[in-house]
């Protein structure tokens, strides 16, 4: 029934001749959750109670702003590049706008070209879509994290890799990865129990954020494994964030004390391919294993 309501509100705030009077038109508009917004040259000429609760602005504010006003500036040349409507005709897009406080919504909005107060006006009529958008964007998150560590996973890994192959072949700088493997997991698990394995799992992956900068992609791709891609590193650098989570780990005081083996490998010189990258520090891993 609510969705059958919208549905003939929607057409009714769209063609408000559809309307028995314009008395009609503003009941409506002032009772659906529906925001709407009217303007007539510049300014903002109508708004709904609904459009105050998104906003966060009174309806008094509003109709002193142009709509472009409260569009967040990395969705303003969207809202611009899109071409005008004929009367009587829809069009649809989502925005992310501003809200008084700061804080960022994102509005499923359908523009149109009616007849308002006798005067040629543009209706806008916004339902919020922020919370669906935050839910899309924790589902996108957790395709890509690893459950126990909370690092990126061998999916987020290769998506990383190919980003700076790219990269490396626009700007022509070069890139370095860390393979790490943690040492006598197997040993750890045996003498202490998996809780105290997957704690030491946890534990190294604590260390790698410490050493990353924002431009870094930690991951864990698997068991004991973890992946470190250091961007615009070339292999003095990329050593000595090996040799600085080394020297973490020799210094932690929690038990059992815990030692990595890491490969470096540097994009393109070790390898030209993301395969070929990962094989060379692979190699270079395994030869540095304890016995």
């Amino acid at each position: 029934m609510l969705t059958k309501i919208r549905e003939w509100a929607g057409d009714a705030l769209l063609r408000p001749d559809l309307l028995c009077e314009e008395a009609d038109f503003r009941t409506v508009a002032e009772a659906i959750s529906c925001a709407i917004f009217i303007s007539q040259g510049e300014r903002l000429h109508y708004v709904n109670p609904a459009a105050e609760t998104i906003t966060g602005y009174a309806r008094e504010e509003l109709l002193s702003m142009n709509f472009r006003d409260l569009v967040h500036p990395n969705s303003r040349e969207l809202l611009l590049n899109r071409g005008g409507a004929r009367q009587g005709d829809a069009q649809q897009q989502e925005v992310k706008i501003l809200t008084k406080n700061g804080g960022e919504r994102w509005l499923d909005i359908s523009t149109a070209m009616i007849e308002f107060d006798g005067v040629l006006s543009i209706l806008a009529s916004a339902y919020d879509l922020t919370e669906r958008k935050h839910a899309e964007a924790e589902v996108q998150l957790l395709a890509v994290t690893d459950p126990l560590t909370g690092l990126g996973n061998y999916r987020r890994l290769v998506e990383a890799l190919d980003a700076e192959v790219k990269r490396t072949g626009r700007t022509g700088r070069p890139f370095a990865i860390l393979l790490l493997d943690l040492d006598q997991l197997k040993k750890i698990n045996d003498r202490y129990g998996h809780l105290v394995g997957s704690q030491a799992l946890c534990r190294l992956a604590d260390v790698l954020r410490i050493f990353c900068r924002a431009i870094d992609t930690a991951t864990r791709y698997g068991g004991d494994e973890f992946a470190v891609i250091l961007p615009e590193t070339r292999v003095a650098g990329a050593r000595l964030v090996a040799s600085r989570i080394h020297s973490r780990l020799a210094t932690d005081s929690l038990q059992p004390p815990l030692s990595a083996s890491i490969g470096v490998a540097v994009y393109p010189q070790d390898g030209e391919t993301m395969e070929a990258l990962l094989r060379a520090a692979d190699r270079e891993l395994y030869a540095m294993k304890p016995v």
